[in-house]
């Protein structure tokens, strides 16, 4: 399972059909980029009432979010969301997918 911001990818998905320009385009992704981290600092913030720590990455190729749960104390990483097999096998649906599919139609 994976997570995605809708805007923080490519500008050009984010004007299809809706007849704005591309700094408006710019504006809205930098604006949903701020919130995002705002979000992923807010969640970390109250890991921190549990011991542990949350790492937020963004695959800016994929747009996928991908978190690690580590324990403060140990610096140990305990969990990862998505799991990595989790991706690995989202990666390769994509990839055959992409096999199947033109993705420009």
């Amino acid at each position: 399972m994976s997570m995605q911001i809708a805007g923080v990818g490519s500008a050009g998905s984010l004007s299809r059909g809706t007849g704005i320009t591309p700094v408006q385009q710019q504006h809205q992704i930098e604006e949903r980029k701020a919130v995002a981290r705002s979000q992923s600092s807010d969640l970390e913030k109250v890991s921190l009432a549990f011991n542990r720590r949350l790492q937020f990455m963004v695959d800016h190729q994929s747009h996928n979010i991908t978190v690690k749960v580590i324990d403060r104390e140990t610096d140990k990483v305990i969990k990862v969301l998505p799991p990595e097999e989790l991706q690995r096998m989202h990666d390769e649906i994509r990839e055959t997918i992409g096999f199947l599919f033109d993705e420009k139609v």
